[in-house]
């Protein structure tokens, strides 16, 4: 494993206590971990989660820490302070959960097909039947969180509703959908609530590794299509009615910033089979981006691509917002009035097969309070003060973008490029 010169260092300082120490979660079953050594097994799948907890403290984001993350390497955070309202609680039980499904690690064995090996077929099914139970009990029977969303009576200083979500592939339970709602399906009741609710809201979607899934592309060019959807007639539309609608806007790295792209801008000293199909990845990636942009711009949205010399681009995440004057402005892509912020995605997926169909992964939705009824001088301080930062966020990644033009759009690579590229498009 590439962890292995990592995780030997943590040999022998860590305790016995079994709730404590390094878990290792076998993504891939045991037949597909003795088929494909690592690194190559990570293309089937891999535990994309990120979630730091000390105390009654948790950071949920979509980075990683190895070392880049702290200098180089572009991606979002937040944390929930003082129990956030339960979500801490929540994560804690879900990491828990987690680990006791995981193979502790014990300073020597770091691959998949040698931790399989620990146990039979037989128990890896009694181990997720397990799992399975557990899981269901912490998203579906036991959510303390989901009641305040619902509840009526809950104090009126509430900033925003906070609703975890987990994915992992159906593969993963031979074929069975989890017990509850996936963060798919989670974000797509989302996207979809909002659009017939408030016709006039955008959508802002941000990921590292753009390959939307016909579902997720169709859902983003609904909010440039309310004509159809709404039924409303083409010679009653007036120009100044169409500005008021909301359109998607999507936003990836480029090829200088991609993750993938070589270390150091060059490809001429690259060797090895896995470096060279590394290397050619940002390439597949920036095909998949035009072809979708033809659907994103056919609404009226735009297509960012993250250019900044000497940082990597790792962000993700969905900002949805209501309709205001100041969209307006020459840059719609901007969240310019940071009080029309309705909702916000942060965690791990990057929304596209992989995400959906492969790794294991968890987000959190924000839905923010409306202000009626909520103290104003407190929600200046706390609420607004969030949507800012959450609005910030979205307009400081903008600062690095270009607008793909229509003429980028136009794929330039062969026939053999393109069949390649769907052939790998599920594994990216």
């Amino acid at each position: 494993s590439r962890l292995g010169p990592h995780l030997a260092k943590l040999e022998g300082s860590l305790d016995d206590n079994g709730n404590s120490g390094l878990f290792l979660f076998p993504v891939n079953d045991k037949r597909l971990s003795t088929i494909l050594p690592s690194p190559l097994d990570e293309v089937a799948g891999v535990f994309h989660i990120k979630a730091y907890i000390i105390d009654d403290e948790l950071i949920l984001s979509g980075a990683n820490l190895s070392e880049e993350y702290f200098s180089n390497r572009v991606d979002r955070y937040i944390s929930f302070v003082h129990g956030g309202g339960g979500v801490v609680e929540f994560y804690a039980d879900l990491c828990d959960i987690l680990s006791s499904y995981s193979i502790k690690y014990d300073g020597q064995t770091v691959n998949d097909a040698t931790l399989f090996s620990m146990f039979s077929t037989k128990d890896e099914e009694d181990r997720k039947r397990t799992l399975e139970q557990s899981l269901k009990q912490l998203f579906y029977e036991g959510n303390k969180i989901m009641d305040h969303v619902y509840d009526r009576t809950a104090p009126n200083n509430v900033v925003a509703h906070a609703i975890p979500t987990f994915q992992v592939s159906n593969r993963f339970f031979r074929g069975r959908s989890l017990p509850f709602p996936s963060d798919q399906e989670a974000t797509f009741s989302l996207i979809r609530t909002v659009v017939k609710i408030d016709p006039s809201a955008s959508i802002r979607l941000s990921s590292a590794y753009l390959n939307l899934t016909r579902s997720m592309l169709s859902l983003l060019t609904i909010f440039g299509n309310w004509k159809s959807l709404h039924h409303i007639p083409m010679d009653s539309i007036k120009r100044s009615d169409e500005e008021t609608f909301g359109v998607p806007y999507v936003l990836t790295a480029g090829l200088t910033s991609h993750g993938f792209a070589p270390k150091g801008g060059s490809r001429a000293q690259i060797t090895g089979i896995i470096e060279r199909v590394k290397a050619s990845v940002p390439e597949a990636f920036i095909t998949l981006v035009k072809d979708a942009a033809l659907s994103i711009t056919a609404s009226g949205g735009k297509v960012l691509m993250y250019e900044r010399p000497g940082w990597t681009f790792h962000a993700k995440g969905i900002w949805i917002t209501s309709h205001s004057n100041a969209d307006k402005c020459n840059n719609r892509e901007l969240i310019s009035d940071t009080s029309s912020l309705v909702s916000t995605i942060i965690g791990s997926s990057n929304y596209g097969a992989r995400s959906y169909e492969l790794d294991v992964e968890s987000n959190c939705i924000l839905i923010f309070s409306e202000s009626s009824g909520i103290n104003k001088e407190e929600m200046r301080q706390n609420g607004d003060s969030v949507r800012d930062f959450v609005a910030a966020e979205w307009n400081d990644l903008c600062k690095y973008c270009s607008e793909l033009k229509h003429s980028d759009r136009e794929s330039n690579s062969s026939n053999i490029q393109q069949v390649i590229v769907q052939f790998m498009k599920r594994f990216l």
